[in-house]
């Protein structure tokens, strides 16, 4: 039988979904009918509660702009980095096998603006939450000859840098809700609204599970309808997003296509401005939903003459997946039936991300362990840049460098030039990168590499 045949409509789920969302005054007004409906006697979220669950103090607001950069290795490279890092004024963590020989190396700036730790990449019990504190940025490398113990280590540390990142703001970002953390607010702030709003039958639900919200349910196409989403009430007071850029999403998806939705008004049945974006079935992925490609929809219909979204007044988010894209299209990756769409966070972002993690690689040794270490770090949602140097030496540094991608460029470079190299990117906005490296007569001066670096195609997203 067809699912565009008539199948039972729930009218107390209809009336559910309504009261929960303060659509009915009268009944969202009584806390006993809407207890007995199951939903909140709050019909808003209180953004202020929100912002105390996410935002910092001031203090650490600061520790966010000017915070520590952590170098984990203890290679020639890594010394050179630590060097350069502190000439700069940077505020630096260095992971250390031997304290007391990194104390003699450095002097004076130990304790100053140096903080050693003392601990082994390749003993997990050493990459600790802890290591992360403060920090903004990591630079770390793959040595001489790594094996299985390093690199093994390496993806752990990237894990650990990968939560800690998520889970607090950043430079470029304002986090929203993190569902790795949530608090009672977070919790109920979402509730689902289906087709059954329209006389359909779809029906969804969002809680929390293994640190992330969960998206999930059925979509049905019976009755006409055919869409099964999630909704914030509304903020109160209003997010002000103003000075961002958009929305970032961390999420895991089934392979179907999803749409994130805003909305700058206070009314139920508003323009929401929408922006569809793909999952990859079981895979983690970032996805960055720019307010100026945001399309105002009403019922599905675009709507041309709309105003641009006033992001100084942000009262809801949706998450949706429906058999439509726009204006009658249809969406080319649904499929009827069980769906679900995990979340780990949701911030604004602002700008190109800088780079918060910077791995020094080596692909001519344990070239599979080295791709894996790699790929783990395209995967982890991470803004990066992977640099891939040619055979170093102890060459002087200052030599011209040439910058390619695709495993094709050969020759040596300076350890000198790539210390400063892993330096230089930490303020390069141009993420996401993998660079190989070598000196040539005729590359780029020290002064020209970010406009060098800049020309490189990103890495594909993952």
């Amino acid at each position: 039988m067809s699912q565009q045949n008539s199948t039972s409509w729930d009218l107390g789920r209809f009336v559910k979904t309504l009261a929960y969302f303060g659509v009915i005054p009268f009944l969202s007004s009584i806390d006993w009918f809407q207890q007995m409906l199951g939903s909140r006697p709050d019909p808003k979220l209180n953004s202020a509660a929100l912002a105390n669950d996410v935002a910092s103090s001031p203090a650490q607001d600061v520790a966010q702009q000017t915070g520590m950069v952590l170098v984990v290795g203890a290679g020639r490279v890594e010394e050179r980095v630590v060097q350069r890092l502190l000439e700069r004024g940077y505020g630096v963590r260095s992971l250390v096998q031997n304290l007391t020989a990194a104390q003699a190396l450095f002097g004076n700036s130990v304790g100053n603006t140096l903080e050693l730790v003392q601990g082994d990449v390749t003993q997990p019990g050493t990459i600790t939450a802890g290591l992360m504190a403060n920090v903004r940025a990591v630079i770390t490398s793959m040595g001489d000859s790594p094996g299985q113990g390093e690199t093994l280590g390496i993806q752990h540390l990237v894990q650990v840098a990968a939560n800690s990142f998520q889970a607090t703001p950043t430079r470029n970002g304002k986090l929203i809700f993190d569902f790795r953390n949530p608090t009672q607010d977070v919790k109920e702030s979402w509730g689902a609204l289906d087709d059954v709003v329209m006389g359909g039958v779809s029906e969804s639900n969002i809680r929390l599970v293994d640190g992330a919200a969960l998206f999930s349910g059925k979509v049905s196409t019976a009755n006409s309808g055919g869409f099964a989403s999630v909704r914030t009430r509304n903020f109160d007071p209003p997010l002000d997003l103003t000075g961002y850029d958009g929305i970032e999403l961390r999420v895991k998806g089934d392979g179907q296509r999803y749409k994130f939705m805003i909305r700058s008004a206070t009314q139920w049945d508003s323009v929401a401005y929408c922006y569809s974006f793909d999952t990859l079935a079981n895979t983690w992925i970032t996805v960055r939903v720019p307010f100026a490609e945001l399309l105002p929809v009403f019922r599905a219909k675009t709507v041309p003459n709309s105003p641009p979204l006033n992001t100084q007044q942000v009262h809801a988010f949706q998450l949706m997946l429906s058999k439509f894209e726009y204006d009658g299209a249809l969406n080319p990756k649904f499929a009827p039936g069980f769906f679900q769409l995990q979340v780990e966070s949701i911030q604004a972002y602002r700008g190109t991300p800088l780079p918060q993690l910077i791995l020094i690689s080596n692909p001519g040794v344990n070239r599979s362990l080295i791709l894996e270490t790699e790929e783990s770090i395209r995967q982890s949602g991470i803004p990066y840049t992977i640099i891939r140097p040619a055979a170093l030496t102890e060459a002087p540094g200052g030599q011209p460098l040439i910058f390619s991608q695709g495993e094709t460029l050969q020759g040596s470079v300076s350890q000198e030039d790539i210390a400063e190299l892993a330096v230089q990117v930490l303020e390069i906005p141009q993420a996401n990168r993998t660079v190989e490296v070598a000196a040539a007569a005729g590359g780029y001066l020290s002064e020209d590499w970010a406009k060098a670096i800049a020309q490189l195609a990103p890495d594909p997203t993952p």
